[in-house]
């Protein structure tokens, strides 16, 4: 059946476009672009986390500096 479907709108296909040098060059574009943002992404995550690990590294030193000057 899909055979059969295929076949009959493949009469619809301009085969023009896809031999078209400008169509492939913009479709290979647009896979580097979609492959450099999620690069990106995941650098900015790791961007974060490390953020979040220097601020708690910071806020416990602050703490045991506090804690040992009570006890003094």
């Amino acid at each position: 059946m899909y055979y059969l479907d295929m076949m009959t709108q493949a009469n619809l296909l301009d085969h023009t476009v896809w031999t078209d040098p400008n169509t492939w060059t913009s479709a290979i574009e647009y896979e580097a672009a979609k492959k450099k943002s999620k690069r990106g992404g995941s650098f900015w995550i790791f961007a974060a986390v490390c953020c979040i690990g220097v601020v708690a590294l910071v806020l416990g030193i602050v703490y045991l500096m506090t804690k040992r000057k009570k006890q003094q």
